[in-house]
């Protein structure tokens, strides 16, 4: 309902100043009348009449057209302002003052043209019943022969309850490719940017993996699907294994784009992915292949509505402007550049609608827990491989022992069926995967992969037999894709050593118990079947409670780490664990020894929004939104995180934290993220507010600051809303004596 007449039905006080002056100016030698021609409530994309999905606690524009009703000419000098009601409440920050007026209002406004409309920001609640009622010249700043037809409205929008849902990324060591990709480039507030711009969740967890890098020393392009397996079983096991929530995604960065497909998922839904790092496409291509993960495939549409980039995330690196016109291609169309792609409706709505994104009765309001699965695991056996479809094989990886694995279920639509079998033969477990849902390449040409990941988690324990064998079938023929048996005998660890790899002054290289810097594991073992052997190296900070993954499948029998990126150990409790697959038995060796290791690092805190350096004019709304994670306390709660104006002092805390009684001038902003430890990091930026006379007064708009206005401010106190001249939250003394400055002797 967006009508006058519902504007009146609901909020009839709005209007009750009516028609005091009308027809007073009309023989003005300019007739102006104007009215609300449009309301656009928009989180990137919005289809005609306000249809599309709304999330709570996401930042929002509003992007008002003005009619001009008649009038040839475009319009100066006209604003507008918003007022937001929840539950037929008026909410804490309204009403809004546009963040671009006053305009020169077009005859033709064309939403593609940032400034043809009138556009306002704020961070709405979750509830069904949110209102928005917009007036147009509310002081009557210019003279109309008509006022009575200047309001419009949104009626009873529903913003609805999303999680915070959880992404790691893991910086991947290239070897071939030259090494790791840019830390700035792949951090928050760049290489999430596209990310946060069309997929709307309670907010995005983004960090870097608690395991730190990943070593890659084979061709990418042959060992795409082996990849994709690593950083699934990063996400799925090694991760909680150290005692870490499991993400619900996690994504691998490559320096520059050395894969020929840009980048790839682990399926369609699914939950791994990598891409790459070339200027032109990383941020596209990150959010690309999250679109796959949400279980979107290729298409080839263009978004058909103007979007929007409520944030301006877009800006950096390629100046891209708010507005996206309908020509832009859906980020799901493959093979393309950042500045072709924006989002349509099926895949924005994708990620609102997928039950990862859902809000549970642990995050109440989207907030509990941060995201990440909470599973509860059991003792476990993960398969991995890699299914070639025109040789109609699967070659498989070693099999790794978990701890604490969570167990796939069957996939009605799956093709492909793993059996277990225990050792006597007897079928204990069997469940189907889908390995083809996902074969298109993300290139230009979408070509057809030949290859695809195989993952599969089944209980190692079933019915109190223990898994010996599988065998893997194609579903369609019965066909053995695959088959694998448990070797007679497990291996054995023979050596086992860590020591610094630049020796410390003083003490032997066998005894430091010490580790801050570079640091080299070297081991050797042997089995009596001939099978080959790889193993994961292991950290445990805390004496064996939690184990990180250090490095995965490795066979050369010597791992080179950093010490200094480990979480800190307790006292000397850092436990170094390896652990040794023949293909399919597993043994651990760990060594006695506890080490000191690492040291208290400061938490991650990125800027998201604003831009530094961005303009804004005076009392419009200002969202301050960051990311902020810690190795040791993980996802920050809103109290860590506090900003705070060179010119206003302290602003407030949280990680979303809107503001709109900003003082003119330029300001030098901090935003701090402290941890439970006390250790900081601090991002500066500027910010910019241009001076604008946002609000005369004037509360009854009958062109006059006078006795009715003094009543309306006084019937206000300790409220909110129009009154609330100095934008502080409550109408107090300091808003009379505004009022009072401003009155019409």
């Amino acid at each position: 309902m967006t009508s006058q007449r519902a504007t009146m039905i609901k909020f009839p006080s709005l209007l009750a100043v009516g028609t005091i002056a009308m027809g007073l100016f009309a023989s003005a030698a300019t007739a102006v009348d104007l009215t609300v021609s449009a309301i656009e409530v928009t989180q990137g994309f919005q289809a005609s009449g306000n249809t599309t999905a709304l999330v709570g606690f996401n930042p929002t524009s509003i992007r008002v057209k003005v009619a001009l009703n008649g009038q040839t000419t475009p319009q100066p000098g006209v604003d507008a302002l918003v007022r937001v009601y929840s539950n037929g409440v008026e909410i804490a920050g309204s009403p809004l003052y546009s963040t671009n007026g006053p305009i020169s209002a077009p005859v033709a406004p064309n939403s593609a043209n940032l400034n043809d409309t009138l556009n306002f920001y704020f961070v709405p609640p979750v509830g069904t019943d949110v209102d928005f009622v917009v007036a147009v010249n509310p002081f009557r700043t210019i003279v109309e022969t008509n006022y009575a037809n200047n309001a419009g409205s949104v009626l009873n929008r529903n913003f609805q309850c999303r999680k915070i849902v959880e992404l790691a990324y893991v910086p991947i060591n290239y070897t071939l490719g030259g090494g790791l990709p840019s830390a700035s480039m792949i951090q928050p507030g760049n290489g999430d940017n596209f990310v946060r711009g069309i997929y709307r969740v309670r907010d995005w967890n983004y960090h870097r993996s608690p395991l730190g890098n990943l070593n890659w020393t084979t061709d990418v392009n042959a060992s795409s699907t082996t990849l994709l397996n690593t950083l699934n079983d990063i996400r799925q096991n090694q991760i909680p294994a150290a005692g870490y929530t499991r993400p619900e995604f996690i994504y691998g960065w490559l320096l520059g784009n050395p894969y020929s497909g840009n980048g790839a998922a682990i399926g369609a839904p699914g939950a791994a992915a990598f891409g790459n790092t070339q200027l032109s496409k990383y941020q596209r291509t990150f959010a690309h292949e999250l679109g796959h993960l949400w279980g979107q495939q290729h298409n080839t549409t263009s978004i058909g509505t103007v979007g929007f980039d409520v944030e301006n995330h877009l800006r950096d690196p390629l100046s891209l402007p708010q507005p996206m016109p309908t020509t832009k291609k859906d980020i799901m169309y493959a093979g393309l550049d950042t500045i072709d792609a924006w989002v349509n409706q099926t895949t924005y709505l994708d990620a609102i609608n997928d039950s990862r994104s859902a809000c549970t009765a642990a995050s109440g309001e989207g907030d509990g827990g941060a995201g990440g699965a909470s599973d509860a695991g059991q003792p476990a056996i993960r398969f991995a491989g890699t299914h070639d479809h025109a040789q109609r094989r699967i070659t498989l990886q070693p099999a790794f022992d978990l701890v604490s694995g969570i167990i796939d279920v069957d996939d009605p639509t799956g093709n492909v069926w793993v059996e277990a079998y225990d050792k006597d033969g007897v079928l204990i477990h069997a469940l189907r995967k889908d390995t083809a849902r996902c074969r298109t390449q993300c290139d230009a040409q979408c070509t057809v992969h030949s290859k695809t990941s195989f993952y599969a988690v089944l209980p190692r324990f079933e019915d109190e037999g223990e898994i010996a064998s599988v065998t893997l079938r194609e579903v369609r023929t019965g066909e053995v894709l695959a088959e694998l048996d448990r070797s007679a005998h497990a291996p054995v660890v023979a050596s086992l050593t860590i020591a610094p790899m630049n020796p410390v002054i003083g003490k032997p290289r066998e005894i430091v118990d010490v580790l801050v810097d570079q640091v080299e594991l070297q081991w050797n073992a042997s089995d009596r079947d001939g099978d080959a052997l790889v193993a994961n190296l292991l950290y445990s900070p805390d004496c064996g409670d939690a184990w990180f993954a250090i490095a995965l499948d490795d066979a050369s029998g010597s791992i080179a780490f950093d010490a200094a990126s480990l979480p800190q150990s307790r006292a000397h409790e850092g436990k170094f664990r390896l652990r040794v697959s023949d293909g399919f038995n597993t043994t651990d060796a760990e060594l006695s020894q506890g080490f000191s290791v690492g040291g208290g690092a400061p938490p991650d805190v990125h800027l998201l929004s604003p831009n530094s350096g961005a303009v804004v004019a005076q009392g419009s709304s200002v969202i301050f939104h960051a990311s902020a994670w810690d190795m040791e306390d993980q996802y920050f709660n809103d109290g860590g995180v506090t900003w705070t104006s060179s010119i206003d002092g302290a602003l407030g805390t949280g990680r979303v934290l809107a503001k709109r009684n900003l003082s003119v001038g330029t300001h030098t902003m901090t935003l701090r993220g402290t941890d439970a430890s006390g250790l900081f990091t601090e991002v500066v930026f500027s910010l910019i507010v241009t001076a604008r006379d946002f609000n005369t007064g004037d509360l009854d708009a009958d062109g006059f600051t006078d006795a009715a206005d003094l009543a309306i401010l006084l019937s206000s106190w300790g409220g909110n809303g129009l009154a609330d001249l100095t934008l502080d939250g409550t109408v107090i003394a300091d808003d009379l004596a505004m009022l009072l400055s401003r009155w019409d002797y």
